[in-house]
């Protein structure tokens, strides 16, 4: 009782320092919450069910009542979207699945709310960066030293992305012997998707190379395709609009030279001559599964519903049908409508950053960028851990572009 009071009243007193607190906890929150269970600590099934979410739901309206809130676009894209799935959801489909999917749709609204000085933003790209940099490092502990032992003890006693006894096919790829970096993240994807959220920080608020060699260490170590193409696609853009494309060049040729270091020793030659023969299983599945997708949405204009569509209902229905592409899996699931509003949504927010020329909104757009290249081959939305550093900064950069057109 005495911490929930704090807790209320740090959030009524001081909403924007428990955002920023809640940010930081959230790429350890798994692990935390997997070893409280693995210890037998008491209400952790109760903490990992949604207390996050509850609380970033109380700052939104404290934010809220404190800076007000005015409807721009891409809301409006987004809650037509939301709404769609909801009816479709209510004809035919699972809660659990529909609040996993648009868990997003949370961390986003806080952003909305939120209004940050420029020494706040500051503080935060420097904190987002050195978290994930020290992640980076200690997360090859268990790569070079530990080995997956450790981890698939504890998945197996949590029950949790285990397959007969080991890890799941996401801690290995084909061609690739050694173990997927994941550090405190549920998975190597998870954990890929983060680098490249810190290396974009990073690029637009921070100057030191030292966090971005060790961000950029463990996104190669989590040999997470979509997450180096989203970062291949995101920070170049950046360079551009930043006009900074001297500094480019000087750290793609460093990027490219510690990647060419990192194949003998992580053992990654086989793995980019099967990438490159189109050999490789995992990247000729994501083809097939979007393709399947749109074929299946295609069939199903309105969507079948989530109930045989979503991961989350894997384990109550042996017949799920596995999507794990973003695009074709809200096609199929909840309606054409659905995904194309989704894309309505990404294409208005990246206008309003595209127009911005802050630092802010630089970032956002480069996070916006790497997500939607992201989720053309992957499913970050359900992964709400992830979901608070991808859709924060975007919400959070549509309101100060609204301050902006104001002045």
């Amino acid at each position: 009782m005495v911490f929930t009071a704090f807790v209320l009243w740090m959030v009524f007193t001081h909403p924007v320092s428990v955002v920023g607190i809640v940010l930081a906890f959230m790429p350890f929150d798994f692990m935390v919450i997997a070893l409280g269970k693995f210890f037998g600590l008491p209400h952790m099934t109760l903490v990992s069910a949604g207390d996050k979410e509850i609380i970033l739901l109380l700052l939104a309206f404290v934010l809220w009542r404190q800076n007000g809130f005015k409807f721009a676009t891409p809301d409006l894209f987004l809650i037509a979207c939301l709404m769609l799935a909801v009816i479709r959801t209510a004809f035919d489909g699972i809660l659990v699945g529909l609040v996993t999917d648009f868990a997003f749709v949370i961390p986003y609204l806080v952003g909305r709310m939120t209004v940050l000085t420029t020494k706040q933003e500051q503080l935060g790209a420097k904190w987002a960066v050195w978290i994930v940099g020290i992640l980076s490092v200690l997360g090859l502990i268990e790569v070079f030293i530990v080995g997956e032992g450790p981890r698939t003890l504890l998945y197996l006693a949590i029950d949790s992305e285990t397959e007969g006894g080991q890890l799941t096919s996401s801690f290995h790829a084909s061609g690739f012997t050694g173990l997927r970096e994941a550090a405190t993240m549920i998975g190597p994807n998870g954990f890929g998707d983060l680098c490249m959220v810190a290396l974009i920080i990073w690029w637009v608020y921070r100057r030191n190379p030292l966090p971005a060699v060790m961000v950029a260490t463990g996104l190669i170590c989590s040999v997470t395709r979509s997450a180096w193409i989203g970062t291949a696609a995101a920070i170049p853009l950046l360079a551009i609009m930043m006009r900074q494309t001297k500094r480019f060049f000087l750290y793609a040729t460093v990027a490219l030279s510690l990647f060419a270091a990192a194949i003998p020793v992580l053992g990654l030659s086989d793995y980019i001559f099967l990438n490159k023969t189109g050999q490789d299983l995992s990247a000729e599945g994501h083809k097939e599964q979007i393709v399947d997708g749109l074929k299946y949405a295609a069939d199903h204009p309105l969507g079948s519903g989530n109930r045989d569509l979503s991961p989350m209902n894997l384990k109550a229905n042996s017949n799920t049908t596995i999507l794990e592409t973003t695009y074709p899996y809200l096609a199929a699931a909840y309606g054409i409508a659905v995904a194309i509003l989704l894309i309505g949504f990404l294409a208005s927010a990246l206008h309003r950053m595209w127009k911005m020329h802050s630092p802010l909104g630089h970032a956002a757009l480069g996070i916006l960028v790497g997500t939607a290249v992201v989720m053309v081959s992957s499913l970050p939305l359900t992964d709400r851990r992830l979901g608070c550093w991808l859709w924060f900064p975007i919400g959070l950069a549509v309101r100060q572009s609204q301050l902006l057109e104001q002045r």
